[in-house]
């Protein structure tokens, strides 16, 4: 049994949340937090990914190197292991998933929200390979759930 299938349901218990996101974020956290990610992240790349893990795991650094250089601000990213995902890791959840489903409005005002103008292109780069390279592995990512109060919240909240 694989890492992801030993966690899958452990994280943001969306029905949406499928193998694709729980990797994705699973091993962003890992590489972002400093944890020695190299044997174990690499192994569960090669087991999901197949022969093109060790391709897929250097796409996905593309991508993190590309957002740490390319970002607004410093990201919140999540402890290994935490149930739930920051609104930080929804953003690049949804940036990855728009880039994968073809919604451009979207994938651009995730990047607008991301990445400085001059540094847009970079971005929107590595997170179409990223996007296309989990496609091509059959991880395709659904963008998560909105976060926004219901009707019902909001009017609470106003009142």
């Amino acid at each position: 049994m694989s890492l992801m299938d030993a966690i899958a349901g452990t994280m943001d218990h969306t029905p949406e949340f499928g193998p694709g996101e729980h990797l994705l974020v699973w091993a962003l956290r890992r590489m972002v937090k400093g944890k020695d990610y190299g044997p174990l992240v690499g192994q569960e790349f090669a087991d999901t990914c197949g022969e093109d893990g060790r391709e897929v795991l250097a796409t996905l650094h593309a991508f993190l190197l590309a957002l740490i250089h390319t970002c607004r601000r410093e990201l919140s990213i999540g402890h290994p292991g935490c149930p739930s995902l920051t609104a930080d890791e929804r953003q690049v959840l949804q940036l990855v998933a728009a880039a994968q489903n073809g919604k451009e409005a979207q994938f651009d005002a995730q990047l607008r929200w991301l990445a400085t103008d001059d540094d847009r292109p970079a971005l929107a780069m590595t997170a179409r390979a990223l996007a296309f390279a989990l496609g091509h592995n059959h991880l395709t990512l659904t963008p998560p759930a909105s976060q926004l109060p219901t009707t019902c919240e909001r009017e609470a909240l106003s009142a």
